[in-house]
C-alpha cells in the first residue's frame, strides 16, 4: 500500500523511468517476501534535485530501497526522493564486483572504476 518501504533490483533503465523487480516489502515493522512484482520509478520521483539522465544514477542489478507512491490496477509507482531511499548496494558496470562508498563517491576495488548513483544514506558497503 502507499507509504510502504520496498526493496528491489533494477531490471531496466529507460530515459524517463527505472523498472524495479521488487523482492520484499517492509510494512507494519515486518518484512514480507513478495512474489515477482514490478514497479516503476518515474524520473520525477527519483530526487528532489534535477535529474538529467537516469543512466547516471541507476544501473541494472543495483539493489534499491524505495517507498510506494502510488498503487493502481495497471502498476505500482515508487519514489526514492528521500535521503534514506535509493541504491543500497551497487555493482561495477565493468567487472560486477560490489562498489564501495568513499565519501560521496562509489569505487570498485577490483578494477578501480568509479560510478555515480542515487545512493541511500543506508548504503551497505561504506
Amino acid at each position: 500500500k502507499k507509504g510502504d518501504i520496498v526493496f528491489g533490483e533494477v531490471g531496466l533503465v529507460r530515459d524517463s523511468s527505472v523498472i524495479l523487480y521488487l523482492s520484499t516489502v517492509e510494512a507494519d515493522h515486518t518484512k514480507k517476501v513478495l512474489s515477482v512484482t514490478r514497479a516503476s520509478l518515474p524520473i520525477r520521483m527519483v530526487s528532489r534535485d534535477y535529474v538529467k539522465h537516469l543512466k547516471e544514477l541507476f544501473k541494472i542489478g543495483d539493489l534499491v530501497k524505495a517507498k510506494i507512491a502510488f498503487v493502481a490496477p495497471y502498476g505500482i509507482d515508487v519514489r526514492t526522493d528521500e535521503p534514506e531511499l535509493g541504491v543500497i548496494r551497487a555493482f561495477c558496470a565493468k567487472c560486477r564486483k560490489p562498489l564501495q562508498l568513499f565519501g560521496s563517491q562509489l569505487k570498485c576495488l577490483g578494477c578501480g572504476d568509479t560510478g555515480g548513483r542515487k545512493f541511500s544514506t543506508e548504503y551497505s558497503l561504506k
